[in-house]
């Protein structure tokens, strides 16, 4: 049945061309945005595999065929919940990619420039991204403790590379690290500062990513992970 075989081919096509399309941003062989279009030729594919499965499967009275419909559309299943996913996931979140926890005087970069391409995202962070960010993610702030600047330093430290970031930058009150996404490998520049207090230390954090308009709210999740864990090893010492 030639629905069957059809089906069979948009399922394995949908599969290639997810893979493709990691492959391609990763390994910088083009354009990010054509990884993306691969992206959702993917999931287009799936989900004409999946809608051709659903559609014909009753109507196939060969017991092989209805079993190749099925597995068609299990193999088709990745792209569309993964595109369903991303969508999901932002779409209430506003069209920023840089994040800081000091809206007024954010963390400044020293070295990620030099990592940088021309035609990533610029590094500055402007009033007009302090009020978008300042509405959707109002309670983002930074982290006061009692502990010295240098111990805070190293609990950073070891918080930053426990979460998967490289480190490439440091000194004291100053720790530049990135963060790639798990799928298209996506690059993130992120900086922690640690200022001196009159009871301790203020650690604030900075994380922008180098391409896309939007970050699916990314920076924003990274950054309050980061604080949980920290915040975590904080008390555990402070436990008797």
């Amino acid at each position: 049945m030639r629905i069957v075989y059809l089906a069979e081919r948009l399922a394995y096509l949908s599969l290639i061309m997810l893979a493709a399309s990691a492959v391609t941003v990763r390994a910088d062989l083009a354009h990010f945005r054509v990884g993306l279009l691969i992206f959702a030729a993917s999931a287009l594919f799936s989900l004409s595999a999946i809608t051709l499965s659903a559609l014909f499967s009753r109507r196939c009275k060969d017991a092989n065929d209805q079993k190749r419909l099925s597995r068609a559309a299990v193999l088709a299943l990745p792209a569309i919940s993964f595109m369903a996913f991303n969508i999901l996931s932002g779409s209430n979140r506003p069209l920023i990619h840089n994040i800081s926890t000091d809206l007024v005087s954010p963390p400044s970069f020293i070295a990620a420039a030099s990592l940088r391409k021309p035609s990533d995202n610029p590094l500055r962070y402007t009033q007009e991204v302090a009020d978008i960010q300042r509405a959707a993610y109002p309670d983002l702030a930074g982290i006061t403790t009692a502990l010295p600047l240098d111990r805070a330093q190293q609990l950073c430290i070891i918080t930053a590379q426990d979460m998967g970031w490289e480190i490439h930058y440091q000194q004291p009150g100053h720790i530049e690290a990135t963060s790639r996404s798990f799928w298209f490998g996506f690059t993130d520049d992120i900086v922690i500062r640690l200022q001196e207090t009159e009871g301790g230390s203020k650690i604030d954090l900075r994380s922008v990513s180098r391409v896309g308009k939007g970050d699916l709210g990314a920076n924003a999740e990274r950054i309050m992970r980061f604080n949980a864990q920290l915040a975590q090893r904080l008390h555990t010492m402070q436990q008797p």
